[in-house]
């Protein structure tokens, strides 16, 4: 699982991915947690662009 999430996410808040990271971690899965600093609930901006560059990076190495 490749999960982003902006710090300042006003929806949703960064301590349901940090839980679902643990979760993860707990049932062996492989899974990356990226925090952004900005973005907000959408990650838009540079944010989004990192993003996006980890998600394909994260599929690249695990779905081959």
């Amino acid at each position: 699982s490749d999960l982003n999430h902006a710090v300042d996410d006003a929806v949703v808040n960064i301590e349901y991915s940090r839980g679902l990271a643990k979760l993860l971690s707990q049932a062996n899965k492989k899974y990356e947690l990226k925090e952004y600093s900005s973005g907000g609930h959408n990650i838009s901006g540079a944010s989004f662009n990192q993003a996006m560059a980890n998600t394909v990076t994260f599929f690249k190495e695990h779905l081959q």
